[in-house]
């Protein structure tokens, strides 16, 4: 036994391995393929060998005894990639070893579903010993093992590699040691408390070490110099030097256009808590929208924005009915503090109050606004439809009106009126009356009502309604208005027996009623059914109501229909029809090598059910012999592709006139051409 390596024969086991109480190797003493392989070296010790480089390469190839067969190793084809199965990562460049025109799946010897996905290390070969080779996964060979030196505490911040015989330790940064064991650590004095300000750090791998973070903070009123946080880096340095608190300013301020400001800075000037205050002069006033004092916040940001004086405004004076009014200032300042305004009324007004007002300090007028009126008659108070118009907006002396009457409406009185010059109207208010239109008859088996019974109900705007007996309706309108031309609105209206429209449909449907299709009155009733293959979808009966109508609407027919059918596993379906209508064919056919096992056509009968079962295709047998050359052998399979031919034949004939409905299936079965010949082996 060397100091690095030694050889000891497990009888249980039968197997060889070398160890040194790292990574060590083992090998079986028996062969097998490669998954009974894998398994074998993970139930005896970590996994199938994975090679990492060309160094374990070179030494699995001399330390190894010469196999005939050679060795699995633990590299697998997955989803068409080489992967190594123990750490499920993709073969690279460096731990590649291929032979010479490998990997090539058996090229020109490949059978199909044989593919050579796993992989052969060549040990001790006259040529390329220690290359690979893909090759088939059911092939025996001897296993390749591996028992990992990797403890799941062999590196404490890092990851543990493994080398042949050893491993070593690679550390994460930030940390380092043979197990990455210790960790980087900053200079804490480095780390200063800033003045009006505190700061606070959260150790991770321990106090001012790798990852330790430091977060600066001021007390109110003060800002950072720098924001970002101060952390150890994996170098032993601080990302950023301590940072400093310094005292908040916000913008100076200067004292506002007619008005004055008095600030209060108990801290600095225009720093956090100062306070100024702004006054306006006398008929000034601030701005409403803004506040008239102003802080320093901590944000340093005034609290609300500088404000400015302006003139105190009085309420708008509006123009005077039938009067004018003129103001000093023509602008939008013309209503504010210290501004005045004169008044005067047109010809015929006189003015009632003050001439002129001034907008004082304290918002209001000196005076009440005054107002213009007029002598004039009274607005005359015509009756009901009656429509007057004058000649002026004011009645005065010598102002007229006339009138008129509503549209449907006759004037009585005079037309025209004269205001005099004591107030009084010349004539007597005029009156409307209502036109009268043609008396009306109630019509043949009919009733006549008016609004009215008296002798104004045939009068204009008067409403008459017509009704009929049982059994008639009313052809034409049901109401009539007399209009203002003394005419009804709509001509009088009869009535007529009630019957319904006549209900018989097209074929498939079915009718029969109970009286002939142009006497189907009130209480005539039909019925309905449909020819086979067809359900009736709505009512089967319906009725005539008093009012012509039917009872339900009328049904119709609807083809009976059976569940769609889906093709069987390996196999094909094709219909008479897109959907499963009644008389529907579906034919069923299987792939190659599969053969149909039930019925080949099944037909949709007048009760919406398929005339069978839906068929399968059935795989061939398991029981197919190994390929032989005999004679006998030769002449079965001749035997069975001539029976193939004979059954494609009929088949293609069979399509080539198509479906037939209302047929029965007479399809045979394709011969079982596979069963017990060769071909099944392939």
């Amino acid at each position: 036994m060397s100091s690095s390596r030694c050889f000891i024969i497990l009888c249980s086991m039968l197997c060889v391995w070398s160890s040194v109480e790292c990574w060590s190797y083992f090998y079986s003493n028996t062969t097998m393929n490669w998954e009974t392989a894998r398994a074998w070296c993970k139930t005896h010790y970590t996994d199938m060998v994975a090679i990492q480089n060309q160094e374990e390469i070179a030494h699995l190839n001399s330390w190894l005894p010469r196999k005939r067969t050679y060795y699995w190793i633990g590299i697998r084809k997955i989803n068409n990639v080489w992967t190594w199965v123990g750490t499920n990562k993709s073969l690279t460049a460096e731990a590649t070893n291929w032979a010479k025109d490998e990997p090539n799946n058996g090229k020109k010897k490949a059978i199909v579903g044989r593919s050579e996905d796993c992989v052969e290390m060549y040990i001790k070969r006259e040529t390329e010993s220690g290359k690979w080779n893909d090759e088939r996964c059911k092939n025996l060979k001897t296993a390749l093992c591996f028992s990992a030196a990797c403890k799941h505490d062999s590196c404490l911040f890092g990851e543990c590699v493994e080398t042949i015989n050893s491993h070593r330790c690679e550390c994460t940064p930030g940390f380092y040691g043979d197990r990455c064991e210790h960790v980087v650590k900053c200079n804490k004095d480095e780390v200063t408390t800033p003045h009006e300000g505190g700061v606070n750090c959260t150790h991770v791998h321990g106090d001012f070490a790798y990852n330790t973070s430091c977060r600066y903070s001021c007390e109110e009123g003060y800002q950072l110099s720098t924001l970002g946080p101060q952390r150890c880096s994996e170098t032993g340095n601080w990302t950023e030097t301590s940072p400093t608190c310094e005292l908040v300013q916000c913008q100076e301020l200067s004292p506002p256009a007619r008005g004055s400001m008095e600030c209060f800075d108990p801290l600095g000037s225009y720093s956090y808590r100062s306070t100024c205050v702004f006054t306006c002069d006398e008929g000034y006033e601030l701005d409403g929208s803004l506040s008239g004092i102003l802080q320093c916040e901590s944000s340093g940001n005034w609290n609300a924005p500088q404000p400015s004086c302006v003139a105190v405004q009085c309420h708008a004076i509006q123009d005077l009915e039938a009067g004018l009014v003129s103001c000093e200032d023509e602008t939008e300042l013309r209503f504010s503090y210290g501004q005045t305004c004169s008044f005067s009324c047109v010809p015929g007004y006189r003015l009632v109050g003050t001439s002129i007002v001034t907008c004082t300090s304290t918002a209001e007028w000196s005076e009440q606004i005054p107002h213009c009126e007029a002598i004039a008659c009274q607005s005359p108070e015509a009756g009901a439809h009656v429509i007057h118009q004058c000649s002026e907006s004011e009645l005065r002396p010598n102002s007229t009106c006339s009138f008129s009457c509503e549209q449907g409406f006759e004037l009585q009185g005079a037309k025209t009126i004269k205001c005099s010059d004591d107030g009084q109207w010349n004539e007597e208010i005029p009156a409307c009356k209502a036109v009268q239109c043609a008396a009306l008859q109630e019509p043949e088996h009919g009733n006549l009502s008016c609004e009215d019974d008296t002798e104004m109900r045939f009068s204009y705007k008067q409403v008459c309604s017509f009704s009929c007996a049982s059994g008639y309706r009313l052809v034409g309108s049901k109401k009539v208005t007399c209009t203002s031309a003394a005419v009804w609105s709509e001509k009088r209206p009869h009535c007529e027996a009630i019957l319904c429209r006549n209900p018989e449909g097209e074929p498939p449907i079915i009718t029969a009623c109970s009286r002939p299709l142009t006497e189907l009155g009130p209480d005539s009733v039909c019925s309905f059914s449909c020819e086979p293959g067809f359900e009736l979808q709505g009512a089967n009966t319906i009725k005539c109501s008093e009012h012509g109508q039917w009872s339900r609407a009328k049904p119709t027919c609807k083809a009976v229909s059976c569940l769609l059918l889906e093709a069987p596993e390996h196999g094909h379906v094709n219909c008479s029809n897109d959907e499963p209508l009644f008389n529907s064919q579906c034919f069923f056919t299987c792939d190659q090598d599969y053969s149909l096992e039930g019925h080949e056509l099944l037909i949709c009968n007048r009760h919406g059910n398929w005339t069978g079962k839906k068929p399968t295709c059935q795989a061939p047998s398991s029981r197919a012999a190994v390929v032989s050359t005999s004679v006998a052998a030769g002449g079965a399979a001749l035997a069975s592709g001539l029976s193939l031919a004979v059954w494609i034949l009929r088949r293609l004939r069979q399509k080539a006139s198509k479906f037939e409905l209302n047929s029965n299936s007479d399809i045979e079965e394709p011969p079982q051409v596979y069963r017990n010949s060769i071909d099944s082996l392939i």
